[in-house]
């Protein structure tokens, strides 16, 4: 069964990328364009990833991260962080928020993958 990867991303272009490079990997995608869709959507469908956008209209990815952790339910499930800010403390930031992993955009396609599979585990992608 293909693993279920929750993509949390308000950009296009750079959503319809991640989708690709996790279809690419035998994903399942699940996509929210909002941290409160993204918050529902990892309550109801339990995917085994979470990519998250640190910049999103309302709650930031960090906010939003910080509540998955704090509920039982979603606290498990692994994220990693997106951000076009580049800056330093920020890799810092998204640790202290209970991110797995953090990607800066534009997104090298190798490093991108080898996060996936990392955090995927085994037989996590295909």
């Amino acid at each position: 069964m293909a693993p279920r990867v929750l993509v949390v991303e308000d950009n296009p272009v750079n959503l319809e990328l991640l989708v690709a490079l996790l279809e690419q990997e035998g994903c399942e995608v699940l996509v929210a364009e909002t941290a409160d869709a993204g918050l529902h959507l990892a309550k109801t469908a339990r995917p085994a990833l979470i990519l998250m956008d640190v910049q999103l209209p309302g709650m930031t990815g960090y906010e939003a991260t910080c509540h998955l952790k704090a509920d039982p339910a979603t606290a498990a499930i692994p994220v990693v962080a997106l951000t076009a800010l580049a800056m330093q403390g920020e890799e810092e930031r998204a640790k202290a928020a209970g991110c797995a992993g953090y990607l800066t955009k534009p997104l090298d396609t190798g490093t991108f993958r080898e996060t996936v599979r990392q955090l995927l585990g085994p037989g996590g992608s295909g």
